[in-house]
């Protein structure tokens, strides 16, 4: 579909993923590796560790009462980013992308940016085709396998069509291609008549 607006494409898979993608946070907490468990806890206690000993070293240091909850609240923030870069990394993978380049990237740019980069880019969730089973993109219109039609439209009209419609609830198109108009139309028979 060379010919389709790059806007309609992007409502297509935004509405695509609306349907088929229910993530639920504690399920995209399980794809997390360990690693990246242990990476957050190493950094944690890096934090805790180092931030101490610079306040030695500062001439004007802030009060003790104050500085145990920064510090606790910049260790927890960065074993969150420890653990976002082992999700980017995973994520990356089973959406059949380049889970290494996202990784570094994420981990490359300041300040977040890689993150927020990520999450704007990242492409649909793969899936398997209904008919042969192959492992397809959402952006796929038909199966690279089977030619199975993944995402059917009305032939008359070309709009979105569910796959177990019967007419296009656009134009009422008959998807099934019995064209009733074109039948013979139905005559009742009565009783007792004669034929």
């Amino acid at each position: 579909m060379s010919d389709m607006n790059p806007l309609t494409e992007k409502v297509r898979v935004v509405r695509w993923r609306m349907a088929n993608e229910k993530l639920r946070f504690s399920e995209e907490m399980r794809i997390i590796p360990g690693w990246a468990y242990a990476l957050s806890f190493v950094l944690l206690i890096a934090i805790e560790i180092l931030v101490p000993i610079m306040r030695r070293h500062d001439a004007h240091p802030v009060p003790f009462l104050a500085f145990v909850p920064i510090m606790t609240f910049v260790g927890l923030l960065v074993a969150a980013l420890g653990l976002l870069i082992g999700y980017v990394n995973r994520d990356a993978k089973r959406r059949g992308m380049n889970a290494a380049l996202w990784t570094i990237l994420v981990c490359v740019i300041p300040n977040a940016i890689g993150f927020i980069i990520y999450f704007l880019a990242r492409e649909p969730m793969v899936f398997k085709c209904p008919q042969c089973s192959e492992t397809v993109s959402a952006r796929f219109n038909f199966c690279p396998k089977c030619k199975f039609n993944l995402n059917p439209t009305c032939p008359e009209c070309k709009h979105a069509v569910r796959p177990g419609d019967r007419y296009c609830p656009f134009c009422a198109h008959d998807l099934l291609g019995e064209n009733s108009a074109s039948a013979a139309p139905f005559t009742p028979v009565t009783p007792g008549a004669g034929v």
